[in-house]
Formats: C-alpha cells, sequence, structure tokens
C-alpha cells in the first residue's frame, strides 16, 4: 500500500492530493491512509500535510526499500509483485518457499541482509547490512528442465550490462556464474531447480553482488572486490542496478522463451569472457584436470580441449573451472 500512495503522490507531480481521494483510489480507510503516510515519513520521506488539501510529497527517497523496488519494477512484466525483507535467512530460501506453494507469482525477492547467504556447492555468502545487493528471482519457465542451466548465462550477460551502464566499470564473466572486476569477483550466481522429468515446477535465480563493501575478510580480500572500492569508495545506488537488471533479463528471457533466440545472450558471454582462450582447471568432486577452455558452445556448455587433444563439453552444475595461478 505504501508504494501505491507514493504512486500518487509522484503522479501529481509536487501538488497536493486529498486523504478522500487517495482513499478512494485504494479503497482503503482514511485513518488507514493517514497510518500509510507516516509510516512513510519514518522511512525518509517528506510528505506534508494541509488541512482540505491533502498530501503533497516534497522530497524523495532514492535508496533502495520496499516501496522503491515497487515503483521500480511497477512496469515489469516479468516480475510480478516484490518482496523486500531488512533481514532475512536466505532470498532463494524465501523464494523456494513460495515457489512450494500451490500457486505463486513470479517475483523478485530483495534483503538489507542474509544471516545464511550462500554460493555453489553450499559455500558461504558473506552479505553484509546495507552493502550489497542479496536478492533471488522467482520463475516459473515453460520450457524443458535441461535447458534451466541457459538462466544463469542470462543471468550474467543482464548483470554485466547493469554493472557497466550504472557505474562504467568495465566488468568481465567467469563461466558461467560469476562476474569480475580487475580479476576479482564482485557478484556470485546461484540458480536452483525444482524439476520432474519433463516439467519445471519453479526456478530461482540467486544474485549476490558487492555494491558498497568497504572490507572484505582476510581469506578473501585477494579475490573479492566491491563496485564502490573500484571507485575509490563512492557510493553507488543499488536500487538502480536491480531496475537495470531486471529490464536487461527480461529481454534475454523473451528473446528465449518467446522467440527460441539464446544467441544474443551467448555473444555477450563470448564477448565479456575471463575464461576462455586460457589453460583452466576442472574440478569435479576429488577429480581435477587441466584443459584449454576453446568456446561457448550455443547450448552454453563450455568447451575446452583435454591435454590428449579431444574436445569435451563441459556443462553448467557437472563441476567448477578455475583459472590455473588462481580464482581467474
Amino acid at each position: 500500500m505504501k508504494a501505491e500512495i507514493m504512486s500518487l503522490l509522484r503522479a501529481k507531480q509536487g501538488e497536493y492530493v486529498s486523504g478522500e481521494e487517495i482513499s478512494k483510489q485504494l479503497n482503503v480507510s482514511r485513518t488507514s491512509v493517514w497510518k500509510y503516510i507516516n509510516m512513510l515519513r519514518s522511512e525518509g520521506y517528506e510528505i506534508s500535510s494541509v488541512t482540505n488539501k491533502g498530501y503533497r510529497l516534497v522530497s524523495d527517497v532514492k535508496e533502495l526499500n520496499e516501496v522503491e523496488l515497487k515503483y521500480a519494477l511497477k512496469e515489469c512484466s516479468l516480475v510480478q509483485e516484490c518482496f523486500f525483507f531488512d533481514t532475512i535467512d536466505s532470498t532463494n530460501q524465501k523464494a523456494k518457499s513460495i515457489g512450494n506453494g500451490l500457486e505463486f507469482q513470479q517475483c523478485l525477492i530483495v534483503s538489507n541482509e542474509q544471516t545464511k547467504g550462500r554460493g555453489r556447492l553450499g559455500r558461504q555468502w558473506d552479505s553484509e547490512k546495507g552493502a550489497g545487493i542479496w536478492m533471488s528471482l522467482l520463475l516459473k519457465p515453460d520450457f524443458a528442465p535441461d535447458l534451466a542451466s541457459r538462466i544463469t548465462l542470462m543471468a550474467a550477460a543482464a548483470m554485466s550490462e547493469a554493472i557497466e551502464i550504472e557505474t562504467g566499470i568495465e566488468t568481465a564473466i567467469k563461466w558461467p556464474n560469476d562476474i569480475v572486476v580487475n580479476g576479482k569477483k564482485v557478484c556470485g550466481i546461484l540458480t536452483e531447480l525444482n524439476a520432474e522429468l519433463n516439467h519445471i515446477n519453479y526456478l530461482v535465480l540467486g544474485i549476490g553482488v558487492n555494491v558498497n563493501t568497504r572490507q572484505f575478510d582476510a581469506e578473501i580480500q585477494e579475490k573479492a572486490t566491491s563496485l564502490s572500492l573500484e571507485l575509490n569508495n563512492q557510493w553507488i545506488n543499488r536500487l538502480n542496478i536491480i531496475k537495470l537488471f531486471v529490464e536487461k533479463f527480461e529481454i534475454y528471457y523473451n528473446q528465449f522463451v518467446n522467440e527460441n533466440d539464446f544467441r544474443p545472450v551467448i555473444e555477450y558471454n563470448r564477448r565479456k569472457s575471463i575464461t576462455l582462450n586460457k589453460d583452466v582447471e576442472i574440478i569435479s568432486g576429488n577429480t581435477r584436470k587441466k584443459a584449454f577452455a576453446l568456446d561457448i558452445d550455443m547450448d552454453g556448455n563450455l568447451i575446452v580441449k583435454n591435454s590428449d587433444g579431444s574436445n569435451e563439453a563441459i556443462y553448467y552444475g557437472e563441476v567448477s573451472v578455475r583459472g590455473i595461478n588462481g580464482y581467474v
């Protein structure tokens, strides 16, 4: 309801909107309108009120919160609902709990903090409060489960574009699910699937971006960075990156689902790849082997040349791929 009231106030461009008009349009009581206005004020919005005139938006808030998230994505057809939390155990866990319901809408879950955030293979993901983008996109795609890994490459391309547009920072993609800046990880992507043999029940796309983090623990500071650190501690608007990501991801998603066109995603990943044309180490369980990364095929697989000269398609989810001398 707070987001709807903000939409009405913004639509009037600084003019007064009567409490009666708000209550009629939103089908709530005048008392409820007053309550929500005060809640908005407590969140930093400056809203004046004058008897017999109503309410007027004086100054706005442009940082990430529930109101701004819903307002930013109100025109997005892919995301049908937004949920915002100040703190949560894991946005992926919340998305899965929604997906396990009998009926659900495609939605975006965002939190200021995660207490049990995790990455691939169950690794812990540090989710400092207010410093990053910790979010999950819950989808119910109408395609075969064996195509689900393509969602990861779509997300990598979309987030790479979003970061570059908002910050001007040059990014690279470590196949298939990490965004890298100057050789250090700035974003990780985790795709989880609930499916039957020929049907996807739901898919959860979890994304963590180090945005305004200023310091990392000693064990990861050589491998991780943040967008702010790359710009000399400049503050970066998380909401703008989320909005850009959703817009870019929706384009790629619709091209694939509606037009069976995955080429733009592959071409972007190839162009931005920090994995291709390098020696890599392929890790599967306790087994490690070295190979040379040749290409990303049209299915999103990494094509490598093994030491015996044979080519092999590496499917995301089966293995981890790392640089010989370090993270990338």
